[in-house]
């Protein structure tokens, strides 16, 4: 078992090396998965093309980093690669200091060995899921489908599994299902507002570990994962906006997690579940953010980008066109300074927000998700071939 230093990455798997046929490599952090893993390991021997013929094991690594493990998750992991010797799953045990010992810092660590490894074989995909996660069986094809249609990184959906969401108790379960169908319904509006050749409707709003990929140029562009120590995958995605990356949400690549209301990170899906477990007892009501302050985010991130796109415009002209978008924004010259020598509008629109004397939401008010439910439907009511999930399970 190994205690690493802080950069232990390149270490990380030093004995098993990558195989010269390897185009995907899957990292898996886990800490005391018993329960679980075996499932997630086999999911990995079920793997097929698009074709459904068997995909073959030597296009794909699993790299399985156990870090300070108190159950019996290596022994299982041990078991189920003596079992399943054609599969690459490679397993390192080690054991962090308190400092270290968070989700961001092991799947940072994880995604900077994946991209190292595949750059050997010139590049590759690098995809991550949890220990408590099933992927579908087409899970890489698809998610190299995407990529090979133009995305750089691809958000895969990310569904409770069907037996433990019938565990649920009526109120996490009706809460779970409302705020499914609230960012669904974003997504889709999102997707009309910013008409995305890359990622188009149906498309939802999910971009996290659970079920994420990126390619190894891309990874390296950005500079890889923040160091955070949890909600690491919303930092990355920020980040990824930031340089104007592809990325897709797409319906084809799916997984099926658990249900859990206490997770092994301290923010995460199983907080939240168990926040909406606790609104039974608080008798408080669920409030988002309206549909009216949604769409005028987006349309105004919409008029931005069209300004973006413009060539040639003078200062004046700029200052006239930005305050006709945003009326409240702060006069700066360094918003125009930053227009002109930004590389990327996304770079560029994350200045432009911070700008802002007033956020959209602020000027809304929070209303009931039942609201926001009714009044996002009513303004995509025009599109009357939506097709898209609206509840956790396919």
């Amino acid at each position: 078992m190994k205690n690493p230093s802080e950069h232990f990455s390149d270490s990380l798997f030093f004995e098993s090396e990558i195989l010269p046929t390897v185009k995907f490599s899957v990292v898996i952090p886990v800490k005391d998965e018993e329960s679980y893993i075996t499932r997630t390991l086999k999911s990995f021997s079920e793997q097929v093309d698009l074709s459904g013929n068997a995909l073959d094991f030597e296009k794909f690594e699993v790299l399985v980093l156990a870090n300070n493990c108190t159950d019996n998750s290596v022994a299982f992991i041990k078991n189920f690669q003596a079992q399943h010797p054609a599969i690459n799953i490679y397993l390192e045990e080690i054991t962090l200091s308190p400092k270290n010992s968070n989700i961001g810092y092991v799947r940072r660590k994880l995604m900077e060995c994946a991209n190292s490894r595949l750059r050997k074989n010139d590049g590759g995909i690098i995809l991550t899921t949890d220990g408590d996660t099933v992927v579908s069986p087409d899970w890489i094809a698809q998610t190299e489908y995407e990529i090979d249609n133009g995305a750089e990184a691809v958000g895969g959906r990310i569904l409770l599994s069907e037996n433990e969401l019938a565990g649920l108790d009526e109120c996490t379960l009706l809460h779970h299902l409302k705020d499914e169908k609230y960012h669904l319904l974003i997504a889709e509006l999102e997707g009309q507002i910013m008409n995305s050749n890359v990622d188009p409707s149906p498309r939802h709003h999910q971009h996290f570990n659970g079920s994420f990929a990126i390619t190894t140029d891309c990874y390296t562009k950005s500079g890889g994962v923040p160091a955070v120590e949890h909600l690491e995958d919303c930092a990355f995605f920020e980040k990824l906006e930031s340089i104007d990356a592809k990325i897709r949400h797409s319906h084809r690549v799916f997984v099926h997690t658990s249900a859990r209301c206490v997770g092994r990170a301290a923010v995460g899906l199983s907080y939240q579940l168990n926040v909406w477990k606790n609104l039974r007892n608080t008798n408080e009501k669920y409030f988002v953010e309206s549909c009216d302050s949604i769409f005028e985010r987006l349309n105004q991130k919409r008029s931005l980008m069209t300004l973006w796109e413009s060539e040639n415009l003078s200062s004046e002209e700029f200052h006239y066109r930005i305050k006709k978008i945003i009326p409240e924004i702060k006069e700066d010259e360094e918003i125009y300074n930053s227009f002109v020598t930004a590389l990327y509008f996304g770079d560029w629109f994350q200045k432009v927000i911070k700008l802002k004397q007033l956020s959209t939401k602020e000027r809304f008010p929070a209303v009931h998700i039942d609201t926001a439910i009714l009044d996002l439907q009513f303004r995509l009511q025009k599109d009357k071939n939506q097709n898209f999930s609206q509840i956790s399970v396919l």
